[in-house]
């Protein structure tokens, strides 16, 4: 064990070193470059030293360091070796998202992750085009209405367990059951399926989830692809081997799935014309469990956690959502509800599933007054814009960093303010393909959860939040009181 310790340590060392001669020749070359003001410092094997392992504090710090160096808008930092701008500001991110998606494709660094991962999110150029034709009809409003049956069907189970855990402990924690509820939704909407993961309280499908977000987090900070060299790869992540594991699973739950034709992959299935191979239609459900998962099961532990800390907002929910029945509720319902769509989309605006866009340029462009050349890679700071800039506070106010879901509503209800209502699932025609599904799962359970239980009020430290592939991970389960609601 302490030779495999050693032999680790030592291909670290070698790595970092290497990646260190890196960027002593881009430092060289730096005076040919137009800059701006730069973080000093670097990030190597996604290891920087104010950080930690890992980067867990990416987001805190990009805020930080926006204060520090962003005065223009945008700054620059050290990624690996390679020179990363960050947009901190809407002005300055609007030139880079108006060249998205082929100007302005996602970072080379996701080409790392091709043997772990492929489908939409990951692809670019015409295949991206492809996958993207085929995939959006199983989105439309229309046919994420035929999913409701089953989304309600693993909501009714939630409420379940939520009703066990307070009558034998008086608390839920949702870190544990949240997870494992938008587990069971993509696997009853996209596979046709119910594997009762909830009730089982254990899943190997959200294990193989969360390693896979360990291995792309491993690659896509790396200043050298060990994953290339042979033997080397299982020191470091296990990937590949947790993604054929994660196919298999997903081709035997498709073998013995019947939803009548409901399901994503049906629907896929029988489209007429251009068509997914099975290796294309695989791809594509990874990248929808990766997507869907983590994602709003994390955004709804903070709505949770907002609010248990304001009992008149939960009061102000439970009164909108008291006369709901108990039967499914459509999108039209749930988008009836301007109070629990105003807590949803200020959930999102603090702690949406995305932080960041990593993006490269394929054309030069001058952005503040510098030109950048081919290749120069950005960071869209989307957080940072959703909580300090100028053009978000002339219509949400000057409190941003405060949660209060009020500043989306108006006379005549929730006035939602695009594109940063939507900004947390991307921007333009490369925004989230799920997000109304999303969107429907997380209005659902806030009102369904709060018509049935009452938050009792948070008596701890506040949460912080930590980062990983998904950036808005509580640091902490939350874990929460609460009682049957009676009326």
């Amino acid at each position: 064990m302490q030779t495999i310790t050693d032999r680790k340590g030592a291909l670290a060392i070698g790595l970092a070193g290497a990646g260190a001669s890196l960027l002593a020749i881009r430092l060289l070359l730096r005076s040919r470059v137009d800059r701006f003001r730069e973080v000093p410092g670097s990030w190597l094997l996604g290891v920087l030293p104010e950080l930690g392992p890992g980067g867990k504090l990416i987001t805190q710090k990009i805020e930080e360091w926006a204060d520090a160096y962003g005065e223009e808008g945008v700054f620059e930092m050290n990624v690996a070796g390679s020179r990363t701008v960050v947009c901190c500001s809407w002005e300055q991110a609007q030139p880079i998202l108006a060249r998205r998606p082929h100007k302005m494709p996602k970072n080379w660094r996701l080409q790392n992750v091709v043997d772990i991962i492929a489908g939409s999110f990951f692809s670019e150029g015409e295949r991206w085009k492809r996958e993207r034709r085929v995939l959006s009809p199983a989105f439309s409003r229309k046919n994420v209405e035929s999913y409701v049956p089953a989304v309600e069907q693993v909501t009714q189970q939630l409420l379940r367990e939520i009703g066990r855990d307070v009558s034998a402990k008086g608390a839920a924690n949702f870190s544990e059951l949240l997870p494992l509820y938008t587990a069971d939704v993509i696997c009853k909407t996209a596979l046709g399926q119910e594997l009762k993961m909830l009730e089982k309280r254990t899943s190997d499908i959200l294990n193989d989830v969360k390693a896979m977000f360990s291995a792309l987090q491993t690659r896509l900070f790396s200043p050298l692809p060990y994953w290339k060299i042979p033997g080397l790869v299982r020191f470091f992540d296990h990937g590949v081997e947790v993604s054929q594991r994660f196919y298999k699973r997903s081709e035997q739950i498709m073998q013995n799935a019947s939803s009548g034709g409901r399901s994503i992959v049906e629907k896929l299935r029988e489209m007429d014309g251009d068509k997914f191979s099975h290796a294309e239609l695989m791809d594509n459900l990874t990248v929808l469990f990766l997507a869907g998962t983590d994602t709003t099961s994390l955004a709804l532990c903070w709505s949770f956690y907002y609010l248990s800390q304001h009992l008149e907002l939960q009061a102000a929910v439970a009164d909108e959502v008291k006369l709901l029945p108990d039967e499914e509720l459509s999108l039209a319902q749930v988008e009836s509800l301007p109070t629990v769509q105003a807590v949803w989309l200020e959930t999102l605006r603090l702690h949406g599933p995305a932080s960041t866009l990593e993006l490269q340029s394929t054309e030069e462009i001058t952005l503040a007054g510098r030109k950048l050349p081919v290749g120069t890679e950005f960071f869209i700071a989307i957080r940072n814009i959703l909580k300090n800039d100028p053009e978000v506070k002339k219509k949400l106010g000057n409190d941003l960093h405060g949660f209060r879901p009020s500043r989306w509503l108006g006379p005549e209800g929730i006035v939602k303010h695009p594109p940063f209502d939507t900004l947390a699932f991307g921007y333009g025609p490369r925004i989230c393909l799920g997000m109304r599904l999303a969107e429907y799962e997380g209005l659902l359970v806030i009102a369904k959860v709060v018509q049935k239980f009452v938050l009792e009020k948070w008596d701890r430290p506040p949460l912080e939040e930590t980062t990983s592939f998904v950036s808005n991970e509580p640091a902490t389960p939350v874990s929460i009181q609460i009682r049957p609601r009676t009326w």
